[in-house]
Parts: C-alpha cells; sequence; structure tokens
C-alpha cells in the first residue's frame, strides 16, 4: 500500500547483468535488506530497456530515458547519481532531475572504439574482431598493467559517501557494473588479461569446457566481490534509509550453448535479484517498472505498488511473467525448472501487452563496443 512518503534519504542501487539464482553469493547485501522479493522481473534482457523502467517508470523505446519521467525529480533534497555504464550517460538523459551526476565518458577515444562495428555475435566476424581485440590487449599486458574493465565498485562507495557527507537530506542512484562480462575479479585464478581474453572468447562462441568453467567461477567472484565492497556502503547507510536494490537483468551462462544477455525472453534473464529496506509492501511479482513508484511511496509512470503479472519485451518480441510462470513467443514454461506448461490466462494477458520496442542498436555505437557487444 503507497504511504505517500519521500524518506530524509532514499537509496536506488543497481547492479549490471546479476542473475537471480546467484543472488546468494551476496551474503552482506541480503543481509542488510529489510525484505528480498522472489518473483521480480526485469522489463527487458539489457540494459536500454530495463533502466528507462527502474529510473522513469517507463517501457523503453531504445533511445534511453525520457528526462521528464525520471523518479529523481520526485525528491527535493540534494540528488547524487553515479553510474558505470556508458549507456546510462546524460547522453541518454540519465543526469535529469539530479544535482550531481557522474558517468563513463563515451566519445570513440580507444582502438576499439574507433575500430570496432556492430557485429553479431557468433558470427566469423564477430570472432575475427574478438581475436584481434585479445591480442592487443596480451600486447598492453607486456608493457603495462591491464585495468580493470570498468570503474570499480568500491571506488563508487566512496565517491558516494563524498557526495552525502554532512547532509542530513539525499537521494542516490548508483549503478555496479559487476558483473558484468567480461568477468575479471581481483582474486582470478587468472591474471586479469587472461581473465578477459577467456570472457570474450567463450561469450564468442569459442574456447573448451574448461574455459566455460573458468568463466562460471569468474562471474561468482565479480559478484562475491562486489558484495564485499557494498559492505561498506550498508555500513554508512542510516538506518531509517529508504533502499531499493535489484539488477537491470540476469545472465546466460552457457545454457543452450548462450552466454551474456542477448535479446532472448529467457526466465534467466528476466527474473531478477530484488530487495528494499524501509520501502512500502508489495505484491507477489514486481517488475523493474515499479522501482520509481516504491522509491516515492506512490505511482509514478506505468509503475505500481501491487501487481499479478509482469511483463518485458525486446525487438518485437514479448513475454509475461507471474508468480510461477514465463510466456513468451517460444512457448509458457516454469520459473523453477523451465519446463512446458500453460496457462491461458496470462498467454491472453501477453497477447495484449503492445509496448514500444525495445531495439539494442538504437544505442551509439561507440557505447555498445564498449560494454562489449561489438
Amino acid at each position: 500500500m503507497a504511504d505517500d512518503t519521500i524518506h530524509d534519504r532514499t537509496l536506488l542501487v543497481t547492479v549490471d547483468s546479476l542473475r537471480h539464482d546467484h543472488f546468494e553469493c551476496m551474503p552482506r547485501t541480503r543481509g542488510f535488506l529489510e525484505h528480498t522479493h522472489d518473483r521480480a522481473f526485469a522489463t527487458s534482457t539489457a540494459t536500454l530497456g530495463s533502466v528507462p523502467a527502474i529510473v522513469g517508470g517507463e517501457y523503453a523505446s531504445g533511445g534511453g530515458l525520457q528526462s521528464e519521467r525520471s523518479v529523481a525529480h520526485e525528491f527535493e533534497p540534494y540528488s547524487a547519481g553515479i553510474t558505470t555504464n556508458h549507456l546510462l550517460s546524460s547522453e541518454y538523459g540519465y543526469d535529469a532531475g539530479f544535482d550531481s551526476f557522474t558517468s563513463p565518458k563515451g566519445g570513440g577515444e580507444s582502438i576499439k572504439e574507433r575500430g570496432a562495428v556492430l557485429l553479431e555475435r557468433g558470427t566469423l566476424a564477430h570472432r575475427v574482431a574478438t581475436w584481434g581485440w585479445n591480442r592487443y590487449q596480451q600486447v598492453l599486458n607486456v608493457v603495462g598493467e591491464v585495468g580493470k574493465s570498468f570503474r570499480r565498485a568500491d571506488d563508487v562507495v566512496e565517491s558516494f559517501q563524498r557526495e552525502i557527507d554532512g547532509r542530513d537530506s539525499w537521494f542516490g542512484w548508483l549503478h555496479f557494473m559487476e558483473p558484468h562480462h567480461p568477468y575479471d575479479p581481483d582474486d582470478a585464478p587468472v591474471s586479469r588479461d587472461e581473465a578477459q581474453r577467456v570472457t570474450r572468447t567463450v561469450l564468442a562462441g569459442g574456447g573448451s569446457k574448461s574455459d566455460e568453467e573458468l568463466v562460471r567461477t569468474l562471474y561468482r567472484r565479480e559478484i562475491a566481490e562486489l558484495d564485499a565492497s557494498l559492505e561498506t556502503l550498508w555500513e554508512a547507510v542510516p538506518n531509517d534509509a529508504c533502499v531499493v536494490f535489484c539488477a537491470d537483468h540476469g545472465e546466460l551462462l552457457g545454457e543452450d550453448d548462450l552466454w551474456g544477455h542477448p535479446g532472448e525472453l529467457r526466465r534467466e534473464l528476466l527474473h531478477v535479484p530484488f530487495g528494499t529496506r524501509n520501502a512500502p509492501d508489495l505484491g507477489d511479482v514486481v517488475s523493474l517498472v515499479d522501482v520509481p513508484s516504491i522509491l516515492a511511496g506512490r505511482e509514478h509512470g506505468v509503475g505500481t505498488l501491487e501487481r499479478e503479472r509482469a511483463f518485458a519485451s525486446y525487438g518485437d518480441r514479448t513475454a509475461a511473467m507471474n508468480d510461477r510462470l514465463l510466456a513468451s513467443d517460444d512457448g509458457t514454461v516454469t520459473l523453477e525448472t523451465g519446463e512446458s506448461a500453460s496457462d491461458p490466462d496470462l498467454e491472453r494477458a501477453l497477447k495484449r501487452f503492445d509496448p514500444d520496442y525495445v531495439v539494442k542498436e538504437d544505442a551509439l555505437q561507440e557505447d555498445l563496443e564498449d560494454l562489449g557487444y561489438a
């Protein structure tokens, strides 16, 4: 039930590419949250389609966030946003409503950005491009240490703590890239450049069975590393702060020989971790489009605090989810096991759902390259 209350201190934490069934790898975070919601769903399988829902309470059209929809406008206190994903920058409208906003810079500054083109993963051209980039990183490793792929979580936490230091009221949004590929945790059993090389190779459709198992290990360690970094944040957040924690989408780790987060409307990608603290009560099903309503304590956009079904889209494909099943153009399956099932009501609801199409390729090319899509 909505209580129409804006908390003095409100925090949104989003994590890129975190699977629901790997949330158990984050005991510190789970211990901090008052409630974890087992039936939460992304609105798309990629950042471009899911984060406009998380921040704006809207189904995405592929061009970023409509700035007037940002939930940050709901908060009068000082607001600070720190994102680590090129697709979550001011270029896409995500700075709207924030007093302070920091995100990575795109713009084609690196060799990878200047030389890459959009290539379909798994094709010969994509494999050749992946091979070339891996060779380039090996050369870098000879002359100097290869850095972590994205801004480190502990650095983000420290920056946010400086932003809110001494302030009684604030709204914050932090987006972390761990465990987005390439997976390169500090405690990897191989060097950082090797971890990145193996990840890119496997996600491009190559590599051995041992490479695949290494990639799964790297992914799990990325999550544990993030959880350790977040402990400092949880210790600093006041007890009365309203907190929402969620992933923007999941990740495939070799199911049906699929890796990463391609545009497949699968339960591994749409079923996401979700938790709250000092937030309104919610129904059995939660959609990421409900996040702004939860943060504001009242309905925002098309979000709600009580729902029975959630919906998702990618391109012209759609999916509908309830507390037991996922229905898509490929059929209906159970959330627990992926076995075939049937639910006429859910399938009818799917046919009625008609959002704006979400197309990943609408993003700026160099930003997609930075994230390893090309």
